[in-house]
């Protein structure tokens, strides 16, 4: 059975890793089988769930007091094993495997080639849908300027491995290179050799050729991921505040999202104002004798206009709040995330945020 997929999004420091973590460590104390994995290079997941060093391989959390079955694992994205991986299942010889895993091109392919980084986040997140282990995948992506290359990320794998294009990339090579080359300008011949070398050139024609057993495979996974992005069972959760440029950020986000026509399942509010509980102003002792009367009424006049403030802050807060509302399809829930007294950096933290979370038969209900 496949697991529902939330995809967390949004700009840079709402707190987004924070609020991912804090949402699996939600989902998992509601009874379910969570995997969280951050596509994010930087050790921010690992930090905020309080353990060592994660990476490619599902790590499982330390969580006390789960109910029977639930569990929580968490993992960061290595490209180049997840690469190494997905070229080691759809080879179809050992032989054709080495020769891709050995050649020197498919090691910059495989590490430093715009867009593979964001196409093997989409591949390591459907090995965990498709997985059976879990029951929800939570994804904790980079700041959303970035993550939306991982949108366009199957789409663009799915053109490459498209048959004609990967017939003339792997136009069978000679000792010179492509034939493409020999056949062609020798001006234009010249000036590759020049550029690239005549060992680069062979090495970039026997990575084609070596990956003509890897086309389909390729190609029937980068649609099916691209499918998985649109599932009924897939939803994207937009993480922001309530602070004008992450607003922007996020309705910009959304905006893409509906374009793509992509499923969104709502808003993940974060550091949201709280009014004050108490009605009419604060009550204040005598005077202490070191005060003086006009610095003891400064103090009490600035004190007593706090909560009037904080209550403006709120309403100030709620507009804005409106205004996303407004934007966002249908009934998209709205979940508030309060600001916090201490800085959230250890489980407890986390388990104080996430009582602000939806969990998982809540989540159930989102429709998009």
């Amino acid at each position: 059975m496949s697991a529902r997929v939330l995809i967390c999004c949004g700009s840079g420091g709402v707190g987004k890793t924070t609020t991912s973590a804090a949402l699996a460590i939600r989902l998992a104390r509601s009874g379910a089988r969570v995997a969280v994995l951050t596509i994010d290079p930087a050790r921010r997941l690992a930090d905020a769930l309080s353990v060592g060093d994660i990476g490619n391989t599902a790590f499982l959390v330390p969580l006390p007091d789960l109910p029977p079955g639930a569990s929580l694992h968490a993992m960061m994205l290595d490209s180049k094993r997840t690469f190494d991986d997905v070229v080691e299942r759809f080879s179809g010889s050992s032989d054709a495997r080495d020769r891709i895993l050995r050649n020197h091109y498919y090691r910059f392919v495989s590490t430093r080639l715009a867009g593979s980084h964001e196409y093997m986040a989409m591949e390591k997140l459907y090995e965990l849908s498709e997985s059976g282990d879990y029951d929800i995948v939570v994804l904790d992506t980079p700041p959303s300027r970035h993550a939306l290359d991982f949108l366009a990320a199957p789409e663009k794998m799915a053109n490459l491995m498209d048959e004609g294009v990967m017939r003339w990339l792997v136009l069978p090579a000679s000792r010179g290179g492509w034939r493409m080359i020999e056949k062609g300008s020798e001006i234009l011949a010249k000036v590759l050799r020049t550029m690239l070398g005549d060992r680069t050139i062979m090495d970039i024609a026997e990575f084609f050729s070596a990956f003509q057993s890897l086309w389909e495979g390729f190609r029937q996974r980068s649609l099916d991921v691209r499918a998985l992005l649109r599932s009924p069972d897939t939803r994207f959760l937009l993480v922001t505040t309530p602070a004008p440029g992450a607003r922007a950020e996020a309705l910009h986000f959304l905006d893409v999202l509906q374009r793509s026509k992509m499923p969104f399942g709502g808003f993940l509010i974060n550091r949201c104002a709280v009014a004050p509980t108490r009605a009419g102003p604060p009550s204040f002792g005598p005077r202490p004798p070191a005060v003086s009367e006009a610095d003891w009424k400064a103090l009490v006049d600035a004190l007593a206009a706090v909560p009037e403030r904080r209550r403006g802050l709120v309403a100030a807060q709620d507009a804005a709040i409106a205004e996303l509302r407004a934007h966002a399809p249908g009934a998209a829930p709205i979940w508030r995330i309060p600001e916090m007294d201490e800085e959230v950096h250890d489980l407890a933290g986390l388990d104080r945020v996430a009582r602000h979370l939806p969990d998982h038969a809540s989540l159930a209900e989102v429709r998009p």
